[in-house]
């Protein structure tokens, strides 16, 4: 996913609700699973860098606040 279609962390959770549902559909071809399953993962570590990077700008700031930075 490039910059330019970086969708917001909402998004990016609703479009992974979206392929798990497609994934597990029995409809599913199976050579399109392999590619869903991709731009979930894709996604997913999207996410997981989103939330780390809040996390590490509230640590940064509430150790400002407690004048430890």
């Amino acid at each position: 996913m490039n910059k330019r279609d970086r969708m917001t962390y909402k998004e990016s959770v609703e479009k992974i609700e979206e392929l798990i549902a497609k994934i597990e559909n029995p409809a599913t071809q199976l050579e399109e699973i392999t590619g869903e399953v991709k731009k979930a993962l894709e996604l997913i570590k999207y996410c997981k860098d989103t939330i780390k990077g809040f996390a590490d700008e509230s640590a940064l700031l509430l150790g400002k606040q407690d004048g430890r930075a």
